[in-house]
């Protein structure tokens, strides 16, 4: 980090602009600030009245130097005539030259509406070539979710052009230590051409200054320790050029600030307080059940559904009283949450959202709420926010509004919780003593899909539907569920995060050792204004997204299919982790061995030992087996017996780190239709066998229809997860081994 001394001389720099009114710097106050950070700058002097230049002010720069506009109102001088090469032997001349320059810049505005013309600026001239990678941008912007973030990108006046139709720009969360900027400069594919032209040090001297400026936007943004006075909220150096004598300095830069006392920094999160209680309470109170059976109520079924987990301490709120007819029983509506028999720790809120506000004010102090139901639609959302705040100070906190609650699933020693408002005949919610993930949903209507899509394999242990975030967000999730040991794996899908949110969550992703699968939606504009539309919550910046997900080491999916099938591997193979990247294939079709080759990504194709191979021709009974191949080819021929045991040859094989398994179910050698699929001896069960006698991740292909589902039943029963297609199983099978590889 910034030592005091520097901190100083760059706080001066800042509270002088503040002192005149502004909020952007001077040029030369940006090479001020650079210098404090060992920076290289061009040697230059800032001059107010244009008279004051003499023979002594010009000697330092030589036979020429850069003259420029300083202004307070004008971003881009250059266009307007604020910038030109002079030379400067002659002072008068200097001086002429200056004093045009202001009269051409102030032709271009109404006279009503000229701008301030603050001094002007002379600067060496830094004789570099303008070739690709003589020029660099290093830039830095706070992001009002994730924080500062520091950009590095060819520089010069089509830097946008060429990030935008070339070549995107390295985009990373600040500070970056020393080893994860050389690792970033090292990265650059110019770098082959600095090696080429015999300057291999210019990236070290990019990643010098890159490790720079982001611990300049660290220290002076809310993720700072302590809060500054003073927010950096954009520089621009663009660019930074290699010179010809050698040097890296920045000939042109741009900043913006703000005083502390003028935003309102997010709160320090996260916050795990409160949160048990949504997953383990004592006591449950649902608000909104009717009376009436025939009339449709969310607040029945989640009393239905709690009571079907064999619940004992749920109650029902409704302000008219009387009794309701749920599952059986009698259940005596209570008026207020005062009359309530026992003491609650969790409250449910299903009914019309007019009366939300009130609810929570109802409620008792440490209480837990899941506000089902939206907000009045007289009430802008960030009002509702500020309300909730105030209800946190006095510790209750809220999931929602305008979202399912929460699932959790009973074991032996919790009762277990689903307010996820339908009823069993139309949402099967499964769970076994293997379900080990947690999801986290911006959308209800995900978290539906996704279990309808993991029926056979119930991996979800808890699912978190919390729509607008008033309270409970991302990052307080992660916290909770990071020290829950029967969750194994974290999959969120996301709209939109809140300030400070997007931080706070990549700082706990870098500290946790679960994985943490994520999608998010409102990648694009389009998106992003649907994605702020449904949630009320701003939609960042997905390139900033990105970035924070690899420097963090989040599984990002860029396809919603994917995502789904993520989920399953993480899930279904999280005790088998790979040792390495090797990879064999078993197939019973041409097709899926060709295919699975060429979705291989980072994998690479084992090689099995000479007694592998003397196994596998042992095997080889009717001479089609294509020993030798890494992906081998059993053909329609070999029945179950033979498919198991050539899956089982290849996973002994000590040079084998995963292998997938495509099954074509259609021909008659193999038992895979409905009435035979769960013998004993049937293909399902020979593959789950061979499975269970190694510790190696396997993931397995079953090209069919619905026709052959019993088939994908009995193997994702028994352990392995199951695609429809060698595409999605090599997609899913590359992602997790690559993952856990890179965080074991």
């Amino acid at each position: 980090m910034l030592d005091a001394r520097t901190t100083d001389r760059i706080d001066e720099v800042f509270a002088r602009a503040a002192a005149e009114g502004r909020r952007i710097l001077h040029e030369f106050e940006v090479y001020r600030i650079l210098e404090a950070l060992g920076l290289g700058t061009p040697r230059h002097v800032y001059l107010e009245d244009p008279s004051k230049v003499d023979e002594r002010m010009l000697e330092p720069f030589g036979a020429k130097a850069i003259v420029k506009i300083v202004s307070r109102d004008i971003a881009h001088k250059s266009k307007l005539g604020g910038v030109r090469a002079v030379a400067t032997e002659d002072p008068l001349y200097v001086r002429f030259v200056l004093a045009s320059m202001r009269e051409e810049v102030l032709s271009h505005f109404d006279r009503d509406k000229q701008p301030t013309i603050d001094g002007f600026l002379i600067a060496e001239f830094i004789p570099f070539t303008q070739s690709i990678g003589s020029e660099v941008l290093i830039g830095m912007k706070e992001d009002p979710s994730f924080g500062p973030t520091v950009t590095l990108s060819k520089g010069g006046d089509d830097a946008e052009f060429f990030a935008r139709w070339y070549d995107p720009a390295n985009l990373s969360l600040a500070p970056l230590s020393a080893a994860d900027a050389a690792a970033l400069s090292q990265s650059l594919k110019i770098r082959h051409k600095y090696e080429a032209n015999g300057h291999p040090e210019y990236c070290p001297m990019i990643g010098d200054a890159l490790r720079a400026v982001s611990l300049l936007a660290a220290r002076y943004s809310f993720i700072a320790e302590r809060t500054p006075r003073f927010l950096l909220t954009q520089m621009d150096i663009n660019p930074f050029v290699f010179s010809k004598d050698g040097r890296f300095v920045a000939v042109d830069g741009f900043a913006e600030f703000a005083t502390a006392a003028e935003r309102e920094l997010p709160a320090k999160r996260p916050d795990v307080a409160g949160l048990r209680a949504f997953f383990e309470p004592k006591g449950i109170a649902v608000a909104g059940v009717t009376s009436d059976a025939g009339k449709y109520s969310m607040a029945r079924i989640i009393v239905e559904l709690l009571a079907d987990l064999g619940r004992t301490d749920v109650y029902c709120l409704n302000p008219k009283g009387g009794t309701a007819e749920i599952a059986g029983k009698t259940w005596p509506l209570y008026r207020t949450v005062s009359e309530l028999p026992a003491e609650c720790g969790l409250f449910v809120f299903a009914a019309p959202a007019h009366h939300t506000v009130g609810f929570l004010d109802a409620l008792p102090d440490g209480s837990s709420a899941v506000l089902i139901s939206g907000i009045p639609a007289e009430l802008k959302f960030e009002e509702f926010a500020a309300k909730a705040r105030l209800h946190r100070s006095r510790g209750v906190r809220l999931i929602g509004p305008n979202c399912m609650g929460v699932f959790f699933a009973p074991d032996s020693k919790r009762a277990g919780v689903n307010t996820l408002f339908i009823g069993e005949e139309r949402l099967k919610i499964g769970w076994t003593a293997r379900s080990n993930t947690a999801l986290f949903t911006q959308s209800g209507a995900m978290a539906i899909t996704a279990l309808e899509r993991t029926q056979n394999a119930p991996v979800f242990k808890a699912i978190v539907s919390f729509g607008n975030k008033a309270d409970v967000n991302l990052a307080d999730l992660v916290r909770y569920f990071r020290d829950e040991d029967s969750v194994e794996v974290m999959a969120m899908y996301l709209e939109g995060l809140g300030a400070g949110e997007g931080r706070d969550f990549f700082e706990l992703a870098k500290g946790t050792h679960k994985p943490l699968v994520v999608y998010k939606a409102g990648r694009t504009e389009a998106g992003a204004k649907a994605a702020a539309s449904h949630t009320a919550a701003m939609s960042g910046n997905y390139d900033i997204f990105s970035a924070a997900c690899g420097q963090a080491g989040v599984v990002l999916i860029d396809e919603l299919p994917d995502f789904y099938n993520a989920i399953k591997v993480f899930s279904m193979l999280s005790a088998k982790p790979p040792k390495g990247l090797r990879v064999a294939g078993v197939v019973n079709a041409g097709l899926d061995a060709t295919m699975g080759a060429d979705q291989l990504g980072s994998l690479v194709p084992a090689s099995y030992k000479s007694e592998t191979n003397e196994r596998l021709a042992k095997l080889n009974k009717h001479g089609l087996l294509n020993v030798g191949a890494t992906f081998l080819d059993v053909t329609p021929m070999t029945d179950d017996k033979l498919f198991g045991e050539i899956v089982e040859t290849v996973l002994a094989d000590p040079g084998v780190d995963c292998a997938f398994v495509a099954i074509v179910p259609h021909v008659e050698t193999l038992k895979t239709t409905d009435d035979v699929c769960r013998d004993s001896d049937a293909l399902a069960a020979q593959l789950v066998r061979a499975a269970s006698r190694h510790s190696k991740p396997v993931v397995v292909s079953v090209n069919s229809g619905n026709h052959y589902q019993g088939l994908v039943r009995a193997i994702e029963e028994g352990g392995l997860p199951v695609y429809p297609d060698i595409r999605s199983a090599m997609r899913a099978l590359e992602t997790f081994c690559a993952h856990r590889l890179a965080r074991p």
